[in-house]
């Protein structure tokens, strides 16, 4: 029985689904004056799907939390959890879209937490022909095999237990033992994993099987009748199982999980039956792509010697607003065909391109096509997506330039008649300076004529009532991952990257040679954009021996080589909203210290304490001094998390923007 002003709240995470979230929680009071408060979080598919979340919210008085982007399941969860404690929620209850569920089990399964605030608590799950779908599982921590164990029922040593995330039910205080759901997991795992991490705060699991929800699986995941799944169900199951070897594994059962991959695999794949292979070789590169990516991440986690990081990302203390991550709860893997911005033939010096790439061709469903002037004016493509438009506006001569610019005409206007979509990533917020009118008017129409846009932090401002995904900028860990790393030298700052004025590094150097501790020391690595801010910056370094300066592209393995020997990276940029160079600093585990601002607090919280120190005002010596100090005091543990940065993930989010781009464009 419900205690007077105690409430449960139903956290249901949306992506595409609002007719059946509808259809399956219409009927449930979910207002103020009932014990349950309903949270609907729209993982963003499109306008009209918020539109319908929000009409639909409004309609039962429901609380609509409205992402700017697709983010996943559990980063789905943890917006509604916010939203759910800022309702006074003492408990809270994950539900599917396809998932019903009377308010007599939802007092049940509140009354249960509230008895027993530590334990995570799930019904019988059936299917709507009344058998069962999940009454509790276990994983065999030796191999990663899945069984059903009937109210967790006869488990061995080597299994841990674990509940659907169709629904849950868990208190406050559990809540704020776990923090929250785990992000890097994207698609399937998560409960898994939160499953262990409850029993790893102190927590217990319970089936209830006494109390029923009816699950309709194929209301997500595959159409009635068809046994087959989703495409993106065989890569996130094959790639999970071994993200979650690494993340609560010791190193010889991360190797375990590794040796088991072909058949794990193989068993996760005939879960939709053998005649699908006969249909599409679909599902099984599906397969094998998502067991590739979770090698790559578990053969990490052994280079690194250590499991990985917790990730729960629920910020407890403050309202989220907008997502990082992506993936899908589910929508479809259907091909579509992107055409690159960029050629062929890889840049030097720009792993981002490079990494992106690879993450894109691992995207179930997704093809890429290189960017070359008769593919673009003559080719077949669903979506372009573009990074920086000017690069291909600009020739070598005038008349390159002009005749670039006449074909880039044609492109638009071949784009806008047959309907493909443009995507454009926001790298910089404004427009290139020192461009004349034509070019800015090319720039202008390629920007009305963009039907999504890609942040790559949430920070940054989308253009007014257009849609858009926020897609975090990936690490460069694998990146620079074999090169060998140096020994710290103490008092070693570095500067590095392509120099231009707004980097500040003039004033850098200015500000550490008015200092006098001779402990310190300062390395310049990089090349100038101008042959006049390379004299400014050996002006200002003069003959003070403690700062080197190497004013010129740097290889790779020189680069890793000076990063890891300093004790801290110092930016000072004027302007910083995405810096690669932070982000390899952090892949490279090295501390960085920056201007202060919004979105370098945001990656501070993201990351961990101890890895980004933040500065107001003008850089000075006393600036680095400070942090140097608060570095040896409080230095930080283990790595950076970088594991919401992967570049598989962002390339399936990249293919989740391309779909929801080119349904907009043929409404």
């Amino acid at each position: 029985m419900q205690t007077a002003g105690t409430t449960i709240a139903l956290v249901v995470v949306n992506y595409g689904s609002a007719a059946l979230i509808d259809r399956n929680v219409g009927d449930l009071a979910g207002g103020s004056g009932a014990g349950h408060r309903i949270v609907v979080v729209d993982n963003y598919s499109g306008e009209a799907e918020r539109a319908r979340v929000d009409r639909l919210c409004r309609r039962h008085g429901w609380t609509s939390v409205l992402l700017d982007s697709n983010t996943g399941f559990a980063g789905g969860v943890n917006a509604g959890l916010v939203a759910a404690r800022g309702l006074g929620a003492d408990a809270f209850l994950l539900l599917n879209p396809d998932a019903m569920i009377t308010a007599e089990t939802i007092t049940a399964l509140h009354d249960q937490v509230r008895a027993n605030p530590l334990q995570l608590v799930a019904p019988r799950v059936t299917r709507p022909d009344g058998s069962t779908w999940a009454v509790g599982s276990s994983v065999d921590l030796r191999t990663g095999r899945m069984r059903r164990r009937a109210g967790l029922q006869g488990l061995t040593a080597d299994e841990a237990p674990w509940v659907s995330g169709a629904c849950l039910a868990f208190s406050r205080e559990l809540l704020e033992r776990t923090g929250g759901l785990p992000e890097s997991y994207f698609l399937y795992w998560e409960d898994v994993d939160f499953s262990q991490r409850v029993r790893q705060v102190g927590g217990s699991l319970l089936v209830r099987s006494d109390l029923t929800v009816v699950h309709d699986e194929g209301g997500t995941q595959r159409g009635a009748g068809d046994r087959r799944l989703s495409d993106r169900y065989y890569y996130f199951n094959c790639r999970n199982r071994l993200l979650f070897a690494a993340r609560q594994l010791d190193r010889r059962g991360v190797l375990r999980w590794m040796a088991s991959t072909p058949r794990q695999s193989w068993q996760i794949l005939l879960r939709g039956g053998r005649r699908q292979l006969l249909q599409s070789p679909a599902p099984l590169l599906a397969a094998i792509k998502g067991s590739v990516a979770g090698l790559g991440i578990a053969a990490r986690s052994l280079l690194r010697r250590h499991r990985i990081e917790d990730d729960h990302g629920l910020d407890l203390a403050a309202e989220r607003v907008g997502a990082t991550g992506g993936g899908a709860l589910s929508g479809s893997d259907s091909p579509i065909t992107a055409l690159m911005s960029f050629p062929q033939r890889p840049p030097k010096a720009n792993p981002y391109r490079l990494l992106l790439e690879r993450g894109l061709r691992n995207a179930p469903g997704l093809k890429i096509k290189y960017f070359s002037w008769r593919t673009a004016l003559f080719g077949d493509y669903d979506v372009f997506h573009v990074h920086w438009p000017e690069i291909l506006l600009e020739g070598s001569t005038p008349l390159k330039s002009a005749v670039r610019r006449a074909l880039y005409l044609l492109f638009l206007a071949r784009m806008r008649r047959r309907r493909i979509a443009i995507v454009r990533t926001m790298h910089n917020l404004e427009l290139p300076r020192d461009i004349d009118r034509v070019e800015i008017a090319l720039l202008r129409a390629t920007e009305r004529q963009t039907g999504l846009w890609i942040r790559l932090n949430t920070s940054t401002e989308l253009p007014a009532d257009r849609p858009g995904a926020t897609i975090l900028h990936g690490h460069y860990r694998d990146w620079y991952g074999d090169h060998p790393r140096s020994e710290i030298v103490p008092g070693r700052a570095i500067f590095y990257g392509l120099i231009r004025r707004y980097k500040g590094v003039p004033e850098l150097v200015s500000a550490f040679t008015a200092g006098t501790d001779q402990q310190l020391s300062l390395h310049v690595l990089g090349r100038p954009s101008t042959e006049e801010l390379a004299d400014s910056i050996r002006a200002a370094a003069g003959d003070d021996h403690r700062v080197q300066l190497r004013l010129g592209f740097v290889e790779d393995p020189d680069l890793v080589a000076e990063i890891t020997a300093a004790e801290l990276v110092v930016l000072p940029y004027q302007e910083m909203h995405n810096s690669a160079a932070v982000l390899t600093a952090l892949s490279l585990d090295r501390p960085v210290l920056i201007p202060d601002n919004e979105v370098n607090r945001k990656l501070a919280a993201e990351v961990g304490p101890g890895w980004i120190h933040t500065y107001d005002g003008p850089f000075s010596a006393a600036v680095l001094q400070r942090a140097v100090t608060e570095l040896r005091t409080s230095p930080p543990s283990g790595r950076p998390d970088l594991e919401q940065r992967d570049w598989d993930l962002g390339g399936v989010q990249h293919a989740d923007a391309y779909r929801v781009a080119r349904r907009m464009a043929r409404r």
